[in-house]
């Protein structure tokens, strides 16, 4: 029984947390990725002809694909999931996620590039580091600054390269 065929008896709000889609969702998007598959297959008939799939189903690959996305698990906790090796399930979720991608149903890579970046927070505020109690002399610097007196200091730049607030310097 293949894995899709297990979840797929679960009730709906269950599948949605497991998925991160409804069911009919679910039909629809395989029902999109065959269709893509095949024109692929009527493109390019000799492609990949005689490696063996590890796993059978689209909706399994499909399933894979979008529980990683879902959680984001290691690809060794989804090859364990699945019964399929790391590297497998790697493959999969690379080859099914270029599909969607390919049907716009995800965003590309760069797709945050192409919206510009508004502005650029910086905060840099002093972190004190704890020192060890013995061999201190390679980490003290002998500034005597109390521990309750870090500075905090913040800032906005623009995508002119300008200051949008100025530094603000206050003590925690």
């Amino acid at each position: 029984m293949t894995r899709f065929a297990i979840i797929r008896t679960y009730p709906s709000e269950k599948f949605t947390r497991i998925v991160g889609i409804r069911l009919d969702q679910f039909l629809c998007l395989r029902d999109q990725l065959l269709t893509c598959l095949r024109a692929e297959q009527e493109a390019r008939p000799m492609k990949k002809r005689g490696k063996k799939a590890t796993l059978v189903t689209v909706e399994d690959k499909l399933l894979l694909t979008l529980t990683y996305l879902r959680h984001y698990p290691t690809f060794e906790q989804v090859g364990q999931q699945f019964g399929i090796s790391a590297s497998s399930a790697h493959n999969i979720y690379q080859h099914v996620l270029d599909r969607l991608v390919k049907m716009n149903h995800l965003p590309g890579r760069k797709a945050l590039q192409d919206q510009g970046i508004q502005a650029v927070l910086v905060d840099v505020t002093e972190q004190p580091i704890e020192r060890p109690s013995h061999h201190q002399r390679a980490w003290y610097s002998g500034k005597k600054t109390p521990y309750d007196q870090h500075s905090v200091d913040r800032g906005i730049v623009e995508p002119s390269h300008s200051l949008r607030h100025v530094w603000e310097r206050s003590y925690a």
